[in-house]
Protein backbone atom coordinates (compact mmCIF):
# COMPACT_ATOMS: atom_id res chain seq x y z
CA UNK A 1 0.00 0.00 0.00
CA UNK A 2 2.84 2.41 0.84
CA UNK A 3 4.38 1.76 -2.58
CA UNK A 4 1.11 2.64 -4.30
CA UNK A 5 0.80 5.89 -2.34
CA UNK A 6 4.38 6.86 -3.22
CA UNK A 7 3.81 6.10 -6.91
CA UNK A 8 0.62 8.17 -6.95
CA UNK A 9 2.44 11.04 -5.24
CA UNK A 10 5.20 10.91 -7.84
CA UNK A 11 2.66 10.90 -10.68
CA UNK A 12 0.81 13.89 -9.22
CA UNK A 13 4.09 15.71 -8.60
CA UNK A 14 5.06 15.18 -12.25
CA UNK A 15 1.66 16.41 -13.46
CA UNK A 16 1.83 19.44 -11.16
CA UNK A 17 5.24 20.41 -12.45
CA UNK A 18 4.22 20.16 -16.12
CA UNK A 19 3.53 23.50 -17.77
CA UNK A 20 -0.03 24.02 -18.97
CA UNK A 21 -0.57 26.63 -21.68
CA UNK A 22 -3.79 28.39 -20.69
CA UNK A 23 -4.81 29.28 -24.23
CA UNK A 24 -4.45 25.68 -25.39
CA UNK A 25 -7.17 24.50 -23.04
CA UNK A 26 -9.22 27.42 -21.73
CA UNK A 27 -11.19 30.55 -22.52
CA UNK A 28 -10.85 33.59 -20.24
CA UNK A 29 -14.10 33.09 -18.36
CA UNK A 30 -15.32 30.80 -15.59
CA UNK A 31 -17.19 27.52 -15.59
CA UNK A 32 -18.94 26.94 -12.28
CA UNK A 33 -19.90 23.45 -11.16
CA UNK A 34 -22.64 23.37 -8.51
CA UNK A 35 -23.51 20.21 -6.64
CA UNK A 36 -25.03 18.96 -3.41
CA UNK A 37 -22.97 16.99 -0.92
CA UNK A 38 -25.14 14.92 1.38
CA UNK A 39 -24.56 12.37 4.08
CA UNK A 40 -23.57 11.99 7.71
CA UNK A 41 -20.54 11.22 9.88
CA UNK A 42 -20.08 7.82 8.22
CA UNK A 43 -20.65 8.44 4.54
CA UNK A 44 -21.35 11.13 1.95
CA UNK A 45 -22.46 11.43 -1.66
CA UNK A 46 -22.18 14.08 -4.38
CA UNK A 47 -25.16 15.01 -6.56
CA UNK A 48 -24.97 17.12 -9.71
CA UNK A 49 -26.91 20.43 -9.65
CA UNK A 50 -25.79 22.64 -12.55
CA UNK A 51 -23.01 23.98 -14.73
CA UNK A 52 -22.96 27.74 -15.12
CA UNK A 53 -20.93 30.04 -17.36
CA UNK A 54 -19.63 33.20 -15.69
CA UNK A 55 -18.10 36.16 -17.56
CA UNK A 56 -14.69 36.50 -15.87
CA UNK A 57 -11.76 34.30 -14.92
CA UNK A 58 -9.93 35.96 -12.03
CA UNK A 59 -7.27 33.34 -11.40
CA UNK A 60 -3.75 32.89 -12.66
CA UNK A 61 -3.29 31.78 -16.25
CA UNK A 62 0.12 30.34 -15.38
CA UNK A 63 -0.30 28.50 -12.08
CA UNK A 64 -3.15 26.23 -13.05
CA UNK A 65 -2.07 23.14 -11.11
CA UNK A 66 -2.27 23.28 -7.32
CA UNK A 67 1.13 22.71 -5.72
CA UNK A 68 0.16 22.99 -2.06
CA UNK A 69 -1.85 19.84 -1.32
CA UNK A 70 -4.09 21.76 1.12
CA UNK A 71 -7.78 21.26 1.80
CA UNK A 72 -10.20 18.50 2.75
CA UNK A 73 -11.28 18.19 -0.88
CA UNK A 74 -9.90 19.00 -4.30
CA UNK A 75 -11.08 19.50 -7.85
CA UNK A 76 -9.10 17.82 -10.64
CA UNK A 77 -9.78 18.69 -14.28
CA UNK A 78 -8.31 16.54 -17.05
CA UNK A 79 -8.33 16.87 -20.82
CA UNK A 80 -10.76 14.66 -22.76
CA UNK A 81 -8.32 11.73 -22.77
CA UNK A 82 -8.19 11.73 -18.98
CA UNK A 83 -4.41 11.56 -19.11
CA UNK A 84 -3.41 15.23 -18.79
CA UNK A 85 -4.21 17.22 -15.67
CA UNK A 86 -5.01 20.78 -16.80
CA UNK A 87 -6.38 22.38 -13.63
CA UNK A 88 -6.60 21.55 -9.91
CA UNK A 89 -7.41 23.27 -6.62
CA UNK A 90 -7.77 22.16 -3.02
CA UNK A 91 -10.65 23.47 -0.92
CA UNK A 92 -12.76 22.84 2.16
CA UNK A 93 -16.46 23.28 2.89
CA UNK A 94 -18.90 23.73 5.74
CA UNK A 95 -20.19 20.18 5.21
CA UNK A 96 -16.74 18.81 6.06
CA UNK A 97 -16.88 20.62 9.38
CA UNK A 98 -20.46 19.54 10.01
CA UNK A 99 -19.68 15.80 9.74
CA UNK A 100 -17.51 16.18 12.86
CA UNK A 101 -20.50 17.35 14.93
CA UNK A 102 -22.74 15.28 17.20
CA UNK A 103 -25.68 16.03 14.92
CA UNK A 104 -23.98 14.24 12.01
CA UNK A 105 -23.92 11.03 14.06
CA UNK A 106 -27.68 11.14 14.47
CA UNK A 107 -28.98 12.26 11.06
CA UNK A 108 -28.08 13.01 7.45
CA UNK A 109 -28.13 16.44 5.84
CA UNK A 110 -27.35 18.04 2.49
CA UNK A 111 -25.22 21.10 1.76
CA UNK A 112 -25.13 23.03 -1.50
CA UNK A 113 -21.53 23.42 -2.71
CA UNK A 114 -19.73 24.89 -5.70
CA UNK A 115 -16.33 24.90 -7.38
CA UNK A 116 -15.01 27.06 -10.21
CA UNK A 117 -12.50 26.51 -13.00
CA UNK A 118 -11.42 28.31 -16.16
CA UNK A 119 -13.87 27.59 -18.98
CA UNK A 120 -12.57 24.62 -21.02
CA UNK A 121 -12.39 24.90 -24.81
CA UNK A 122 -12.97 21.20 -25.34
CA UNK A 123 -14.47 18.27 -23.48
CA UNK A 124 -12.84 17.73 -20.10
CA UNK A 125 -13.16 15.26 -17.25
CA UNK A 126 -13.95 16.69 -13.83
CA UNK A 127 -13.11 14.71 -10.70
CA UNK A 128 -14.00 15.68 -7.14
CA UNK A 129 -11.81 14.07 -4.54
CA UNK A 130 -12.03 13.62 -0.76
CA UNK A 131 -9.10 13.37 1.65
CA UNK A 132 -9.35 10.37 3.97
CA UNK A 133 -7.97 10.09 7.51
CA UNK A 134 -4.65 8.86 6.14
CA UNK A 135 -4.38 12.12 4.16
CA UNK A 136 -4.79 10.29 0.85
CA UNK A 137 -7.18 11.70 -1.78
CA UNK A 138 -9.67 9.46 -3.58
CA UNK A 139 -12.24 10.25 -6.28
CA UNK A 140 -15.88 10.38 -5.18
CA UNK A 141 -17.44 11.97 -8.26
CA UNK A 142 -16.59 12.09 -11.96
CA UNK A 143 -18.28 14.00 -14.77
CA UNK A 144 -17.46 14.66 -18.42
CA UNK A 145 -17.91 18.34 -19.27
CA UNK A 146 -18.98 19.28 -22.76
CA UNK A 147 -18.48 23.05 -23.07
CA UNK A 148 -20.96 23.10 -25.98
CA UNK A 149 -23.74 21.58 -23.86
CA UNK A 150 -26.77 23.87 -24.21
CA UNK A 151 -27.77 23.09 -20.62
CA UNK A 152 -24.85 25.11 -19.28
CA UNK A 153 -26.62 28.03 -17.63
CA UNK A 154 -25.77 31.36 -19.23
CA UNK A 155 -28.27 33.72 -17.65
CA UNK A 156 -26.78 37.10 -16.74
CA UNK A 157 -28.02 39.98 -14.66
CA UNK A 158 -27.07 43.59 -14.12
CA UNK A 159 -29.27 43.95 -11.05
CA UNK A 160 -26.38 45.20 -8.91
CA UNK A 161 -23.57 47.63 -9.59
CA UNK A 162 -19.94 46.77 -9.05
CA UNK A 163 -16.92 48.89 -8.23
CA UNK A 164 -13.20 48.26 -8.21
CA UNK A 165 -12.37 50.05 -5.01
CA UNK A 166 -8.63 49.34 -4.93
CA UNK A 167 -5.90 48.25 -7.33
CA UNK A 168 -4.99 48.55 -10.98
CA UNK A 169 -3.46 45.15 -11.74
CA UNK A 170 -4.72 42.65 -14.26
CA UNK A 171 -6.84 39.88 -12.69
CA UNK A 172 -4.60 37.11 -14.02
CA UNK A 173 -1.53 38.55 -12.27
CA UNK A 174 -3.21 39.95 -9.14
CA UNK A 175 -4.89 38.64 -6.04
CA UNK A 176 -8.51 39.66 -6.63
CA UNK A 177 -10.77 39.88 -3.58
CA UNK A 178 -14.46 40.51 -4.10
CA UNK A 179 -16.26 41.93 -1.04
CA UNK A 180 -19.95 41.15 -0.70
CA UNK A 181 -22.26 43.11 1.62
CA UNK A 182 -24.45 41.27 4.10
CA UNK A 183 -27.14 42.98 6.13
CA UNK A 184 -26.62 46.41 4.57
CA UNK A 185 -29.90 47.94 3.46
CA UNK A 186 -30.19 50.21 0.42
CA UNK A 187 -29.89 53.21 2.74
CA UNK A 188 -26.70 51.72 4.23
CA UNK A 189 -24.78 51.12 1.01
CA UNK A 190 -22.71 54.26 1.56
CA UNK A 191 -21.74 52.78 4.93
CA UNK A 192 -20.75 49.57 3.14
CA UNK A 193 -18.38 51.46 0.85
CA UNK A 194 -16.80 53.28 3.80
CA UNK A 195 -16.50 50.00 5.71
CA UNK A 196 -14.77 48.29 2.77
CA UNK A 197 -12.31 51.19 2.47
CA UNK A 198 -11.58 50.93 6.20
CA UNK A 199 -11.01 47.18 6.04
CA UNK A 200 -8.64 47.59 3.10
CA UNK A 201 -6.47 49.76 5.35
CA UNK A 202 -6.57 46.97 7.96
CA UNK A 203 -5.54 44.45 5.31
CA UNK A 204 -2.48 46.39 4.23
CA UNK A 205 -1.19 46.83 7.77
CA UNK A 206 -0.33 43.13 7.85
CA UNK A 207 2.70 41.55 6.12
CA UNK A 208 3.02 40.22 3.45
CA UNK A 209 0.13 42.29 2.05
CA UNK A 210 1.70 45.47 3.44
CA UNK A 211 4.70 45.05 1.11
CA UNK A 212 2.65 43.84 -1.87
CA UNK A 213 -0.08 46.44 -2.32
CA UNK A 214 0.50 46.51 -6.07
CA UNK A 215 -0.42 42.82 -6.33
CA UNK A 216 -3.93 43.09 -4.87
CA UNK A 217 -7.28 44.25 -6.28
CA UNK A 218 -10.42 44.79 -4.20
CA UNK A 219 -13.89 44.74 -5.77
CA UNK A 220 -17.25 45.42 -4.14
CA UNK A 221 -20.71 44.36 -5.25
CA UNK A 222 -23.52 46.69 -4.20
CA UNK A 223 -26.18 44.14 -3.26
CA UNK A 224 -28.45 45.53 -0.52
CA UNK A 225 -30.45 43.47 1.95
CA UNK A 226 -34.06 43.97 2.95
CA UNK A 227 -33.07 44.27 6.61
CA UNK A 228 -30.00 45.42 8.50
CA UNK A 229 -27.81 42.96 10.41
CA UNK A 230 -27.70 39.17 10.45
CA UNK A 231 -29.38 36.19 12.09
CA UNK A 232 -28.56 35.51 15.76
CA UNK A 233 -30.54 32.31 16.42
CA UNK A 234 -29.46 32.02 20.06
CA UNK A 235 -31.11 35.39 20.71
CA UNK A 236 -34.17 34.72 18.55
CA UNK A 237 -33.09 37.34 15.99
CA UNK A 238 -33.80 36.61 12.31
CA UNK A 239 -33.13 39.04 9.46
CA UNK A 240 -34.07 39.08 5.78
CA UNK A 241 -30.63 39.44 4.20
CA UNK A 242 -29.14 38.82 0.80
CA UNK A 243 -26.70 36.06 1.85
CA UNK A 244 -28.55 34.48 4.79
CA UNK A 245 -25.64 34.52 7.23
CA UNK A 246 -26.01 33.55 10.87
CA UNK A 247 -24.14 33.25 14.13
CA UNK A 248 -24.28 30.06 16.25
CA UNK A 249 -23.03 27.79 13.46
CA UNK A 250 -22.85 24.27 14.96
CA UNK A 251 -24.04 25.91 18.21
CA UNK A 252 -20.86 27.99 18.48
CA UNK A 253 -22.09 31.51 19.21
CA UNK A 254 -19.28 33.40 17.48
CA UNK A 255 -19.05 31.16 14.41
CA UNK A 256 -20.57 33.23 11.59
CA UNK A 257 -21.30 31.42 8.32
CA UNK A 258 -23.91 30.84 5.62
CA UNK A 259 -25.10 27.81 3.67
CA UNK A 260 -26.36 29.93 0.77
CA UNK A 261 -23.41 29.11 -1.49
CA UNK A 262 -25.42 29.50 -4.70
CA UNK A 263 -26.26 33.13 -3.89
CA UNK A 264 -22.67 33.83 -2.84
CA UNK A 265 -21.35 32.58 -6.17
CA UNK A 266 -24.01 34.48 -8.13
CA UNK A 267 -22.99 37.76 -6.49
CA UNK A 268 -19.25 37.09 -6.64
CA UNK A 269 -19.54 36.46 -10.40
CA UNK A 270 -20.02 40.19 -10.97
CA UNK A 271 -16.23 40.50 -10.66
CA UNK A 272 -13.11 38.50 -11.44
CA UNK A 273 -12.09 37.00 -8.11
CA UNK A 274 -9.71 34.65 -6.28
CA UNK A 275 -11.22 35.13 -2.84
CA UNK A 276 -14.73 35.96 -1.63
CA UNK A 277 -15.04 38.13 1.47
CA UNK A 278 -18.46 38.67 3.07
CA UNK A 279 -18.61 41.77 5.26
CA UNK A 280 -21.46 41.44 7.75
CA UNK A 281 -23.09 44.60 9.09
CA UNK A 282 -22.97 43.81 12.80
CA UNK A 283 -21.34 44.86 16.07
CA UNK A 284 -21.44 41.33 17.49
CA UNK A 285 -18.10 39.49 17.67
CA UNK A 286 -17.64 36.68 15.19
CA UNK A 287 -16.43 35.51 11.81
CA UNK A 288 -15.49 32.52 9.71
CA UNK A 289 -13.08 31.43 7.02
CA UNK A 290 -13.11 28.23 4.93
CA UNK A 291 -10.23 27.41 2.61
CA UNK A 292 -10.86 28.49 -1.00
CA UNK A 293 -14.54 28.90 -0.17
CA UNK A 294 -15.37 32.15 1.59
CA UNK A 295 -14.39 34.57 4.38
CA UNK A 296 -16.75 36.36 6.79
CA UNK A 297 -16.10 39.19 9.23
CA UNK A 298 -18.26 41.53 11.28
CA UNK A 299 -18.03 45.23 10.45
CA UNK A 300 -18.18 47.11 13.73
CA UNK A 301 -16.72 45.14 16.62
CA UNK A 302 -13.64 46.52 18.38
CA UNK A 303 -11.68 43.46 17.21
CA UNK A 304 -12.89 43.54 13.60
CA UNK A 305 -9.46 44.61 12.39
CA UNK A 306 -7.80 41.51 13.82
CA UNK A 307 -10.62 39.17 12.82
CA UNK A 308 -10.52 40.34 9.20
CA UNK A 309 -7.05 39.03 8.43
CA UNK A 310 -7.29 36.08 10.83
CA UNK A 311 -10.19 34.68 8.81
CA UNK A 312 -8.33 35.47 5.59
CA UNK A 313 -5.51 33.27 6.87
CA UNK A 314 -7.96 30.36 6.92
CA UNK A 315 -9.61 30.91 3.56
CA UNK A 316 -6.56 32.05 1.61
CA UNK A 317 -3.68 29.95 2.96
CA UNK A 318 -5.53 27.11 4.72
CA UNK A 319 -4.03 28.05 8.09
CA UNK A 320 -5.38 26.22 11.12
CA UNK A 321 -6.54 27.88 14.30
CA UNK A 322 -3.73 27.71 16.84
CA UNK A 323 -5.87 28.05 19.95
CA UNK A 324 -7.63 25.26 21.83
CA UNK A 325 -10.99 24.77 23.50
CA UNK A 326 -9.69 22.64 26.35
CA UNK A 327 -10.29 19.40 24.44
CA UNK A 328 -7.69 16.94 25.71
CA UNK A 329 -8.14 13.96 23.39
CA UNK A 330 -6.47 14.83 20.08
CA UNK A 331 -7.52 11.44 18.66
CA UNK A 332 -11.12 12.69 18.54
CA UNK A 333 -10.19 15.26 15.89
CA UNK A 334 -7.06 13.93 14.17
CA UNK A 335 -5.45 10.73 12.98
CA UNK A 336 -2.43 10.94 15.24
CA UNK A 337 -0.45 8.53 13.05
CA UNK A 338 -0.08 11.08 10.26
CA UNK A 339 0.71 14.78 10.18
CA UNK A 340 -2.29 17.12 9.85
CA UNK A 341 -2.27 18.71 6.38
CA UNK A 342 -2.39 22.29 7.69
CA UNK A 343 1.10 23.84 7.59
CA UNK A 344 0.99 25.62 10.97
CA UNK A 345 0.11 22.75 13.31
CA UNK A 346 1.93 19.48 13.96
CA UNK A 347 1.62 16.35 16.08
CA UNK A 348 5.40 15.82 15.66
CA UNK A 349 4.86 12.56 13.75
CA UNK A 350 6.77 14.05 10.82
CA UNK A 351 8.03 17.39 12.06
CA UNK A 352 10.65 17.35 9.30
CA UNK A 353 7.86 18.01 6.79
CA UNK A 354 6.67 21.04 8.73
CA UNK A 355 8.81 23.92 10.07
CA UNK A 356 11.62 22.00 11.82
CA UNK A 357 14.21 23.49 9.45
CA UNK A 358 13.18 26.99 10.60
CA UNK A 359 13.74 26.25 14.31
CA UNK A 360 17.02 27.12 16.07
CA UNK A 361 18.94 23.91 16.87
CA UNK A 362 19.16 24.94 20.54
CA UNK A 363 15.39 25.23 20.96
CA UNK A 364 13.89 22.12 22.59
CA UNK A 365 11.06 20.27 20.82
CA UNK A 366 8.42 20.27 22.28
CA UNK A 367 9.10 23.83 23.41
CA UNK A 368 8.30 24.99 26.96
CA UNK A 369 5.75 27.80 26.90
CA UNK A 370 7.86 30.01 29.14
CA UNK A 371 9.17 33.56 29.05
CA UNK A 372 12.51 32.31 27.71
CA UNK A 373 10.92 31.06 24.50
CA UNK A 374 8.08 33.56 24.20
CA UNK A 375 9.43 35.14 21.02
CA UNK A 376 11.14 32.08 19.56
CA UNK A 377 10.03 29.60 16.95
CA UNK A 378 9.48 26.10 18.28
CA UNK A 379 6.66 23.64 18.87
CA UNK A 380 4.30 24.83 21.62
CA UNK A 381 1.64 22.45 22.91
CA UNK A 382 -1.99 23.45 22.38
CA UNK A 383 -3.25 24.03 18.83
CA UNK A 384 -5.88 23.00 16.33
CA UNK A 385 -8.59 23.20 19.03
CA UNK A 386 -6.95 20.59 21.30
CA UNK A 387 -4.90 21.15 24.45
CA UNK A 388 -2.51 18.19 24.32
CA UNK A 389 -0.32 16.49 21.67
CA UNK A 390 -0.89 19.12 18.98
CA UNK A 391 1.66 21.91 18.56
CA UNK A 392 1.89 25.44 17.11
CA UNK A 393 4.97 27.37 15.92
CA UNK A 394 5.07 30.19 18.48
CA UNK A 395 3.69 31.30 21.82
CA UNK A 396 1.32 33.66 20.00
CA UNK A 397 0.30 34.47 16.43
CA UNK A 398 -2.52 36.07 14.50
CA UNK A 399 -3.94 32.56 14.10
CA UNK A 400 -4.03 32.13 17.89
CA UNK A 401 -5.31 35.38 19.39
CA UNK A 402 -6.36 38.94 18.72
CA UNK A 403 -3.47 40.19 20.83
CA UNK A 404 -1.11 39.83 17.86
CA UNK A 405 -1.76 41.48 14.51
CA UNK A 406 0.95 39.65 12.58
CA UNK A 407 1.43 36.13 11.29
CA UNK A 408 4.20 34.09 12.90
CA UNK A 409 7.10 33.14 10.57
CA UNK A 410 5.51 29.80 9.63
CA UNK A 411 2.14 31.33 8.79
CA UNK A 412 3.81 34.29 7.06
CA UNK A 413 5.76 31.90 4.82
CA UNK A 414 2.56 30.07 3.85
CA UNK A 415 0.65 33.27 3.10
CA UNK A 416 3.56 34.72 1.11
CA UNK A 417 3.90 31.58 -1.01
CA UNK A 418 0.17 31.59 -1.71
CA UNK A 419 0.27 35.26 -2.69
CA UNK A 420 3.10 34.55 -5.12
CA UNK A 421 1.17 31.61 -6.56
CA UNK A 422 -1.87 33.75 -7.37
CA UNK A 423 0.04 36.71 -8.79
CA UNK A 424 2.17 34.98 -11.45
Amino acid sequence: MKKIIVILAVIFSYQASAQINFNDFFLSKTLRFDYTRAGNSDTSFVYFEQLKEEPYWGGSEVNLIDKFNFGDYRIMLYDSTGNKLIYSRGYSTLFREWIETEEAVKLSRSYYESVVMPFPKNKAILKLQNRNRKNVFHTVFEYTINPKDYFIVKDKTDKYSIEKIYGSGKPETSLDIVVLPEGYTLQEMSKFKKDVARFITYFFKVPPFKENKNKVNFWMVNAPSEESGTDIPGNGIWKNTVLNTHFYTFKSERYLTTRDVKQIRDLAAYAPYDQIYILVNSKKYGGGGIYNYYNLCISDHQDSEQVFTHEFGHAFAALADEYHYGVDNADEMYNMNVEPWQVNITNLVDFESKWKNMVDKNTPIPTPDTKEYKNKLGAFEGAGYVEKRMYRPMHDCKMRSNQVNEFCPVCLKAVTEMLEFYTK
